[in-house]
């Protein structure tokens, strides 16, 4: 049994709950209004026609829920809508029904998706509004996918409707979610070219293989144009650097730029800056506080570094 097959058996316990500890009351259907609210946007007339000779036949096996009367006496639904249009249809004075708030919000809004995809499957475009209503009302998308029994990865599909070109959202009927969120990631390298690809569906639509090939082929014979890179500044050399009385940090005659020391970095010449004062340690274990202009690499001396020999301790 998957997620959703297992969320769907919970809504059904959750009902049967509601049977067991609330009175089945027939109300008459003038009583009730549909709740704007519900996910679902359209009915199949021919799946209503059919459910409607059932009920004419053998009743509303299960009832609807409505919420408590208002101060006009009127229900309105919160689950059972197809049930409650098919009534309609089969000339039912009244259908059986219990009388709960059964949650509020988007978590009412998760039972309504539960319960619409049990009884006939929402539209792509039903579910992609019904999702997106529901990160509205302040769910994340792993919320969503455990009130739904789904995947993070399907409802992070349907979360991306919103922030897609109108031309593909308007696709959303003729081609998969998965298909429109790959064009979607892809249009932003290559805009023109995924407008005119869907366009070419017409009423046709697309498949996932089919727009797969579109994209690795787009791809292969178009590739996505590198960015420019920022200009680097030169380093500046040893020349640059002013220049410094002695290679002794007794007190220089002028500020010390920071010099820069030439490295080989992979092979390619670099500069590598130096703070001012440094402290080396000679061979024979004395410290001394020197300028870094006057330190060169072992068996090479910088430019900026005199040759003398390194000078005695200060007394």
């Amino acid at each position: 049994m998957g997620k959703f097959d297992e969320r769907i058996e919970e809504f059904g316990l959750l009902v049967g709950g509601h049977e067991r500890a609330r009175r089945v009351e027939d109300i008459e259907l003038a009583r009730i209004l549909p709740d704007p609210g519900n996910p679902r946007r359209s009915f199949d007339d021919d799946a209503l026609a059919e459910l409607a000779s059932s009920i004419a036949s053998r009743g509303v096996l299960q009832p609807i829920t409505v919420t408590p009367p208002d101060a006009n006496g009127m229900h309105r639904i919160r689950l059972g809508e197809r049930r409650f249009r098919a009534s309609q249809l089969a000339g039912l004075a009244t259908i059986p029904a219990i009388v709960v708030p059964v949650g509020e919000g988007v978590q009412l809004l998760a039972d309504q998706i539960v319960e619409n995809d049990q009884r006939a499957n929402l539209s792509s475009v039903e579910l992609a509004h019904a999702i997106a209503r529901m990160l509205k009302g302040g769910m994340n998308q792993v919320e969503i996918a455990a009130a739904l029994g789904r995947s993070k990865q399907f409802v992070s599909l349907y979360a991306a409707y919103g922030d897609m070109p109108a031309y593909l959202k308007e696709a959303l009927p003729f081609a998969p979610i998965r298909l429109l969120y790959d064009l979607h990631r892809t249009a932003r390298d290559y805009p023109a070219e995924v407008e005119a690809y869907v366009a070419s569906w017409g009423d046709a639509g697309a498949t996932l293989a089919a727009g797969s090939r579109f994209i690795a082929e787009l791809k292969q014979t178009h590739p996505a144009p590198v960015p420019p890179r920022a200009p680097v500044a030169k380093p500046l050399g040893p020349t640059d650097r002013d220049p410094v009385r002695s290679g002794l940090t007794d007190k220089p005659s002028a500020p010390i730029r920071s010099p820069r020391l030439p490295v080989l970095v992979d092979g390619f010449p670099a500069w590598l800056p130096l703070a001012p004062l440094v402290t080396v340690i000679f061979e024979d274990g004395r410290e001394r506080e020197v300028a870094a202009s006057s330190i060169g690499p072992t068996g090479e001396r910088s430019e900026a570094l005199p040759t003398t020999d390194p000078p005695p301790p200060r007394s």
